[in-house]
């Protein structure tokens, strides 16, 4: 006994539930309200350690979360700090 099974449009059944899933999570992270500390710090255009660091201003006028040594920088602050950014010389 010999079974076949023939199914001819697997493979666009199978592209349109990928494509389907990929735009799916692509939504999610634009709907995601946090920056990750790289991305922070790439849309400031600083390094990371700079962004932490204690003397600078930038974690007192930014709204974050920390887990850890995990940071989680609000969108709308870092944008709001963008917008209103002053440039101010700090001496060390």
């Amino acid at each position: 006994m010999k079974l076949t099974v023939d199914l001819p449009d697997i493979a666009e059944v199978i592209a349109q539930a990928v494509n389907n899933a990929l735009l799916d999570k692509q939504t999610q992270l634009l709907n995601w309200k946090y920056y990750s500390l790289k991305e922070t710090a790439e849309l400031l255009q600083i390094k990371t350690s700079t962004l932490l660091d204690k003397r600078m201003p930038y974690l007192n006028e930014i709204i974050y979360s920390q887990n850890g040594k995990i940071f989680w920088f609000l969108k709308k602050s870092v944008e709001e700090f963008i917008a209103n950014r002053q440039i101010n010389k700090y001496r060390r």
